[in-house]
């Protein structure tokens, strides 16, 4: 391969990865982690509502 073309593919390649990172606790297995937390806390929340009555 010639100049022009490496340089033509390095330029594109860099075009590929210059994309929004996503952060690391938005991964779905963190999001299935979060959901579950609130999901426990909401319920922890509607028994002390419950026993308060």
């Amino acid at each position: 391969m010639d100049l022009k073309t490496l340089n033509r593919l390095d330029t594109l390649r860099r075009l590929k990865s210059k994309g929004p990172k996503t952060p690391k606790w938005l991964k779905p297995y963190h999001l299935i982690l979060i959901a579950f937390l609130v999901v426990f806390i909401f319920g922890v929340f509607i028994k002390f509502l419950d026993q308060n009555q």
